[in-house]
């Protein structure tokens, strides 16, 4: 028979436990501790960063150990059962919120899952739940958390989420089924993205306003980025030495993939070429505040004469890609240009563009 193991890695639980883990046929093992290949190697006796300097030492004696051949057996347990502990959901959610905020997410992201845990705070606070113990979080107290919240459903919808993202780990260090992952909410109604009818007078009409404005709308129509993170900090080392594209590593973009996007001419000449590690726009190494566009954007809306109410930031984006597909019928070079992780999230956007897909050709006769 032809043993493998997959995904050894070091891991560090939601109460500060730490170990190792990993597959064999399929079948997940974790261990928290050396004592199974007969080492005298136990990081959680010690505290940082004596433990990480043991944890480190731990994965490489495994390493070498499942390298020359050593194997567990189906007889083998882990060395340290999870035990459900009578922690209180408040803590829970605070040791949650400690362990997801040592890893580095986006802002925004932080700032969704600091939400959740506030909610969660005052949500205990209503005196029957004042004892809630983590373990006693069902189905139904799952469902009074995220009404709690909120009344919409369309907050409901992206709280669940967020509630399981926080609190998933501990449900499984704790062998807890997450009661987030059953509830069936109602969908999300579509919204329909309106393009910009005339895009090179209201470009026109920004240009007169702000110029950090139009550079911003200009490179969000025509490179269809993202104008609150790739746009607002990008630096001028980012651009090729004949500014002809625009390339952005995953660690950049929302979908995580590396993304090269040409700069037509007409962006082209709104830029002018700085220092390499220079923002484009602050004109120093360091890019504004994250609601620097928003902020802008909201002013200049109040003072538009050619604005439509439901027109965003975003509109220049959504009109772009409108651009793109009506002028390729292309959805992997649609999903290219967007940056999007897969083409099932191509198609999910494409559905909220107001782009007419059938023509009356198409149609029944009679």
């Amino acid at each position: 028979m032809n043993y493998e193991f997959k995904h050894l890695k070091s891991f560090c639980q939601v109460d500060s436990r730490v170990g190792i883990s990993f597959f064999f046929n399929r079948k997940r093992y974790r261990f928290y501790s050396a004592k199974i290949l007969d080492l005298d190697i136990q990081p959680n006796q010690y505290d940082d960063p004596e433990k990480q300097v043991k944890l480190d030492e731990m994965l490489i004696a495994f390493r070498n150990m499942l390298e020359r051949g050593w194997r567990p057996t189906d007889a083998v347990k882990n060395d340290v059962e999870v035990k459900i502990e009578n922690i209180l959901l408040e803590h829970a959610g605070q040791q949650a919120l400690k362990q997801k905020l040592s890893v580095k997410y986006s802002s925004y992201y932080v700032r969704d899952l600091k939400k959740a845990a506030s909610c969660i705070d005052n949500f205990v606070k209503i005196q029957k739940y004042r004892n809630l113990k983590f373990s006693e979080l069902d189905i139904t107290k799952a469902r009074e958390l995220l009404r709690f919240t909120s009344e919409s459903s369309r907050v409901q919808f992206n709280f669940k989420i967020i509630y399981s993202a926080l609190l998933g780990e501990m449900f499984e260090s704790y062998k807890l089924p997450n009661p987030f992952k059953s509830i069936k909410l109602k969908k999300k109604e579509e919204v329909l993205h309106k393009p910009i009818k005339d895009v090179k007078a209201t470009l026109c009409e920004i240009s007169s306003y702000n110029k950090d404005l139009h550079v911003c709308c200009l490179i969000t129509y025509g490179c269809l980025l993202r104008p609150h993170v790739e746009i607002r900090n990008l630096k001028w080392c980012d651009f090729a030495d004949d500014m002809s594209y625009i390339s952005l590593s995953g660690s950049r973009n929302k979908g995580k993939k590396n993304r090269i996007v040409p700069v037509p001419t007409f962006v082209r000449e709104y830029l002018n070429r700085g220092e390499e590690e220079y923002n484009i726009f602050s004109g120093n190494p360091y890019s504004y505040n994250e609601d620097y566009f928003k902020t802008l954007w909201s002013r200049y809306k109040k003072t538009s004469k050619i604005l439509k109410q439901h027109n965003t930031l975003y509109s220049f984006r959504h009109t772009g890609a409108i651009n793109v597909y009506e002028k390729t019928g292309d959805l992997a070079k649609l999903q290219q240009v967007m940056g999007h992780s897969t083409l099932q999230v191509t198609l999910t956007y494409l559905r909220g563009l107001e782009i007419q897909q059938l023509s009356v050709l198409d149609m029944p006769e009679l």
